[in-house]
């Protein structure tokens, strides 16, 4: 393995989120009734005519220019020529000679916290097919054809990328960036995003690329790793045996763990393309395109960088809040209220969260508001409440009453800390009679011990002293109090 090199390049498809279809009427529509949402222009009657959404062109341009592409002013779209049950018209309208975006870069980050730059060749517009499906009939395929015609991009990466690893933190980035820009939902396993990956290998020092092989039926992050993985090792063995490596197309199947042939490969001679001649070329104004820039939001690499910089996060915790943009919105406004960014991340990423997860709920399901939470922070910064009590015992309580109002919950409860410094004296001095031979041993070196007394004082008055007082009032004890 050592010897060799994998060359990888992916292909992404991300079905674009607009109300209508790219080139015909209909509305976009899933999970209604099979072949309901379709009209004669995506079926290909003939004399119809296919007109182009602005909206799926805008939204290829905000993709265009998060993956700092160019953004070709004038473009034209192509027909591209196959049989495929699927495609009803026998060609799928798309982009060939004159893509929409060209010539970006797209910068991941890796688990050991390196980045690496990958360089984007081309995204295009294009229309997407229907949908093959294989287990609704014992003897037949079923076609629906409700998804063809829904607009699409096609993000083509260099081949850049190296590893397994860079592979899946790449498809990471790009399906948090279109989400970022509310492009698509993002959603393998539904199909809504797609990707094919293109590898080969080379032996290390070698200036000749190998044959490449196209890799299909990825539902997943991880499966693009695992496939991949699998098709490197094919590949190596294969050459080390003297073994040619076509080039075709191979299907993952999960359940074996391994790669299958579907075709040879086609070229884009195969294809046949041409212009599109219903279409007339596509003209990008300085008008549309300030438009479009004017929607463009703060990108995850943007708030990763302000995170890590301006809050001083840590680069782990920071990827945490940034992954999902309604999460990162969400932790926004709460740092707006508290100015309060440190601890509002360990409240999101551990309190938070862990009830999300609990719950199997994202954070727009949330039940307590950004200045409901804010207030029980508050209530933690000021001291009116122990950090315990306040995710123990008062955050439960109010995401089952959301309605309600923190300090009322906390008085109702009897949470409130009490700053009876008299109280806490009296205890500790007790504490130091009652165990002498520790407070030998704290002053011996045992430092932890500190918090042996500070537990007991907190337990006998119920978590409703002041932690940090007790803390203070306990350590001038231990260091001056004679036994």
């Amino acid at each position: 393995m050592s010897r060799y090199i994998a060359i990888i390049g992916l292909e992404v498809h991300a079905q674009l989120k607009t109300k209508a279809k790219m080139f015909a009427p209909e509305a976009v529509t899933y999970a209604h009734v099979p072949n309901s949402a379709v009209s004669p222009v995506s079926l290909g009657h003939p004399g119809t005519l296919p007109t182009v959404n602005k909206r799926c062109v805008a939204l290829a341009i905000k993709v265009g220019l998060a993956l700092h592409c160019k953004i070709a002013r004038r473009c034209y779209f192509a027909r591209k020529n196959y049989f495929y049950p699927d495609l009803p018209k026998g060609y799928q309208i798309s982009q060939y000679a004159t893509p929409i975006a060209y010539d970006g870069y797209l910068t991941i980050t890796l688990p050991d916290g390196k980045e690496k730059q990958i360089g984007i060749q081309r995204i295009q517009l294009e229309e997407d097919t229907g949908k093959s499906l294989h287990d609704q009939d014992l003897y037949d395929s079923l076609i629906d054809l409700n998804r063809a015609g829904v607009g699409l991009i096609e993000i083509v990466s260099k081949a850049d990328i190296r590893t397994p690893q860079e592979a899946m933190a790449y498809l990471a980035e790009i399906r948090k960036l279109v989400r970022y820009l509310d492009v698509c939902d993002g959603n393998m396993e539904e199909g809504s995003l797609r990707c094919d990956a293109n590898v080969s290998v080379m032996l290390e020092g070698s200036d000749q690329w190998g044959t490449k092989v196209e890799i299909k039926n990825m539902n997943s992050i991880s499966s693009v790793g695992k496939a991949l993985q699998y098709e490197i090792e094919r590949q190596i063995a294969a050459l080390e045996k003297g073994e040619p490596i076509l080039q075709e197309t191979r299907m993952w199947d999960p359940a074996q763990g391994k790669t299958i042939v579907m075709r040879r490969k086609e070229g884009a001679e195969d294809y046949r393309y041409f212009p599109e001649p219903d279409l007339y070329p596509l003209l990008i104004t300085d008008e549309f395109l300030e438009s479009v820039k004017k929607e463009l939001p703060e990108l995850p690499y943007q708030r990763l960088k302000r995170y890590t910089q301006a809050y001083q996060l840590p680069l782990k915790q920071a990827m945490q809040i940034a992954e999902e943009r309604p999460f990162a919105d969400y932790f926004e406004r709460l740092v707006q209220i508290t100015h309060l960014p440190k601890d509002c991340a360990n409240w999101m990423t551990v309190t938070v969260q862990g009830y999300l997860n609990a719950k199997a709920m994202d954070i727009t399901a949330f039940p307590l508001s950004e200045e409901k939470l804010a207030k029980i922070i508050l209530m933690v910064k000021e001291r009116k409440i122990n950090i315990t009590t306040a995710k123990e015992k008062l955050f439960p309580l109010m995401v089952e009453h959301p309605e309600l109002e923190p300090m009322e919950v906390a008085k109702k409860h009897n949470l409130l800390l009490e700053h009876d410094d008299a109280q806490v004296e009296s205890l500790v001095r007790s504490l130091i009679t009652q165990y002498p031979d520790k407070v030998v041993a704290y002053r011996n070196g045992k430092k932890g011990l500190l918090g042996f007394f500070v537990g007991q004082v907190m337990r006998a008055t119920k978590g409703k002293a002041d932690p940090k007082a007790v803390n203070q009032v306990v350590k001038q004890y231990l260091e001056n109090a004679k036994v």
